[in-house]
């Protein structure tokens, strides 16, 4: 599925990383959460050195100024969405193993998971 973004400007807290870095990815998502932030949240995937397997700079926030630490601007443009199965403790990471197994031509511009705050989460694929 395909769907057209306007641009955010998401605020939060940034790291380099990349996809064999996990405790740093997951030490960024505890710290964020510790701060409680209600409604939507973004995990946004930009700044990619190459594609899947290399650095890239990951921002947990919201459109909500509860931080400033750090900011990047989600760029309007048409996406490719993946649904994730919300029941599933461990569908986010699911739906990225299938995303890298996938054909789907990316860009490796920006890429984000959002959080709905209805407890939805879709991925959103730059192309």
């Amino acid at each position: 599925m395909q769907a057209a973004v306007t641009e955010k400007l998401i605020y939060g807290k940034k790291i380099r990383t990349n996809n064999q870095n996990t405790d740093k990815i997951l030490s960024l998502w505890e710290e964020f959460l510790r701060l409680n932030v209600k409604g939507d949240i973004y995990a946004v995937y930009n700044n990619y050195s190459s594609d899947f397997t290399g650095d890239y700079d990951l921002h947990i926030g919201s459109e909500e100024k509860y931080i400033d630490e750090s900011s990047v601007l989600i760029p309007a443009g048409n996406y490719h969405v993946v649904e994730v199965d919300n029941t599933d403790p461990q569908g986010v990471f699911h739906a990225w193993v299938d995303i890298w197994k996938s054909d789907i031509r990316r860009a490796y511009k920006t890429d984000f998971e959002f959080y709905s705050k209805d407890g939805s989460i879709k991925i959103f694929l730059s192309i």
